[in-house]
């Protein structure tokens, strides 16, 4: 990720909507403001969409969430894990209680359960080709309806436009229109930022909410050591699953 280009961009959403003063760093790969982790995935367009079909009655009675995340060799299991663990809890509007997982080199299968009882299933894995793109696909099964961010008849993302010439082919995905010359990731990154800073999202609240994504992600890999599963303890608190309110124009 360029830091630079981030912060630019997160600088130029601040001058035009305004928000409180504040930079993205990262810390072991991971993008933070401030003491405060980010959590890009909850601010991914096709994830707001589905969180909103959760909640408008478009999905009634949730019952099973089936995730599925790819990156290239080198990418952080662990990371890429706690990102899908903390969207289960974030779709399924409910802590993660229990993990059981069977690993196996450079990919981790994931079976939990959140403490409202619906099921969750998360495959991992990083054995893509250096420099291939990542990818993630997100479905959700309810007892009247089922959704998912990816078109039914593929597993990968497809390009908005592509561009072809004598060194072969390029593609581009538009996702926003205020951040052009991004990444994928890099964006969401920007926005996440953009949403503490407008206070839309709560800091305290996305610490608390990242911390449980890592702990539960730490006892899948501690569960397939065990060959047993791991109960994580549900704790009082604030609500950690809440929606925001997305930013004004994108």
């Amino acid at each position: 990720m360029n830091i630079k280009k981030m912060n630019k961009g997160l600088d130029f959403l601040r001058e035009k909507y305004g928000a409180a003063k504040g930079e993205i760093v990262i810390k072991d790969g991971h993008c933070w403001v401030g003491a405060t982790p980010l959590i890009p995935g909850r601010m991914e367009r096709k994830i707001v969409e589905l969180k909103k079909m959760t909640e408008n009655g478009t999905l009634e009675g949730v019952s099973t969430l089936r995730f599925a995340a790819f990156a290239p060799k080198g990418s952080d299991m662990r990371a890429m894990l706690a990102k899908e663990l903390d969207l289960a809890a974030y779709l399924g509007a409910s802590d993660v209680v229990r993990v059981m997982a069977v690993a196996n080199g450079n990919a981790i299968n994931v079976l939990a359960k959140l403490a409202n009882d619906v099921n969750v299933s998360v495959e991992i894995g990083a054995g893509l080709p250096k420099g291939e793109t990542a990818y993630d696909r997100h479905e959700i099964i309810a007892k009247r309806g089922v959704a998912c961010d990816q078109t039914v008849d593929t597993h990968t993302p497809h390009a908005s436009i592509r561009c072809w010439d004598a060194d072969g082919a390029t593609e581009y995905t538009d996702v926003d229109t205020e951040l052009f010359g991004l990444s994928y990731e890099e964006i969401w990154n920007v926005r996440a930022a953009f949403a503490l800073l407008q206070k839309r999202a709560d800091a305290k609240i996305w610490k608390s909410a990242w911390s449980k994504a890592v702990k539960a992600a730490d006892l899948a890999f501690k569960a397939d050591a065990a060959k047993g599963a791991k109960t994580i303890a549900v704790k009082k608190g604030p609500d950690t699953n809440q929606a925001i309110k997305v930013s004004e124009v994108r």
